[in-house]
C-alpha cells in the first residue's frame, strides 16, 4: 500500500513561534507543539508540522482556493507565520484527527484551512462546522475538488480516501459532470466495491452508462503535491 500524505496549512498574525506555540497550548483543545511535531496525549494522535514565515503570494493561492470575503484575505495578505500539518493517512479515522489538529489551530489564532494536497481552501466558521459533522460527505467536500479543462472534467484530492481520482470528457456539460464524478467518488468511499476494468456505471436506472477504465497518474508528476500514487478511473461514455 502506497503512504498518502495530506497536508493542511494554517496561516495566522503570530508574532513569533514562541508565541505560536504558546496559543495552541492555551487554546488548541489539548494539542501542545514542540519541535516538528503536533500532538494531542490524551488521544495519543501526533503530526508532522512545518511553520514557515510570510509567504507574499499566500493570499492569491487562497483566493483561487476558496471563497473569501475581502477582509479576510486582507488579514492572510498580513499573515506572519504557517503552519503546515503532515499527515500520514492511513483510514477514515486519521482524517478525523486532521481536521481535529486543524481546528485547534484555528482556535489558537489561525485564520483559514488550505487542504494543499487538492487546493482547495476553507474559511474558519466552514472548518468549525466540518468539526461539528465529520461524516463522508462533509470530509470529502472540504478534501476534495472538482477541476475542469478543455478535455476533461476531473477530481482532485481522492488519495485522502486511499482511492483513484476519477475523470471524465468535457463532452457533457459541466453540471453532468459534476454530478457524475462527486457521485463516484462518494459512491467509492462508502461502498467500497470491487470495481474491475470495463464495468460499467450508472446514476440511476435510466441515466447514461459509463464504462471504467483504470489509468495511471496522467497530470502530476510523483514529486507534485496533486500527485495521486492510486491512479485515475476513466468513466468514458459507453
Amino acid at each position: 500500500m502506497e503512504e498518502v500524505q495530506i497536508i493542511i496549512g494554517v496561516p495566522g498574525k503570530w508574532k513569533n513561534r514562541t508565541e505560536l506555540i504558546q496559543a495552541v497550548a492555551s487554546n488548541g483543545d489539548g494539542y501542545l507543539m514542540a519541535g516538528y511535531i503536533i500532538h494531542n496525549t490524551k488521544k495519543d494522535v501526533c503530526f508532522e508540522v512545518e511553520v514557515y514565515e510570510h509567504d507574499p503570494h499566500l493570499t492569491e493561492a487562497f483566493s483561487y482556493a476558496g471563497s473569501f470575503e475581502d477582509g479576510l484575505l486582507d488579514e492572510i495578505e498580513h499573515h506572519t507565520l504557517t503552519v503546515y500539518v503532515i499527515a500520514n493517512i492511513n483510514g477514515f479515522e486519521d482524517l478525523k484527527e486532521l481536521v481535529d489538529v486543524g481546528a485547534s489551530l484555528l482556535k489558537s489564532g489561525g485564520l483559514a484551512v488550505k487542504v494543499e494536497t487538492a487546493g482547495i481552501a476553507h474559511t474558519k466558521d466552514e472548518w468549525f462546522q466540518l468539526l461539528e459533522n465529520k461524516d463522508y460527505l462533509s470530509i470529502y467536500s472540504h478534501f476534495v475538488t472538482l477541476i475542469g479543462d478543455e478535455e476533461s472534467y476531473f477530481s482532485c484530492g481522492m488519495k485522502a480516501f486511499e482511492l483513484p481520482d476519477v475523470m471524465t470528457s468535457s463532452s457533457i456539460s459541466p453540471e453532468e459532470a459534476a454530478d457524475l464524478l462527486n457521485n463516484f467518488n462518494l459512491y467509492n468511499i462508502i461502498e467500497q466495491p470491487s470495481f474491475k476494468e470495463g464495468e460499467t456505471f450508472s446514476l440511476e436506472q435510466n441515466s447514461p452508462l459509463y464504462k471504467i477504465a483504470f489509468i495511471n497518474e496522467c497530470r502530476y508528476e510523483k514529486e507534485d503535491v496533486f500527485f495521486n500514487p492510486f491512479g485515475f478511473i476513466h468513466l468514458f461514455q459507453a
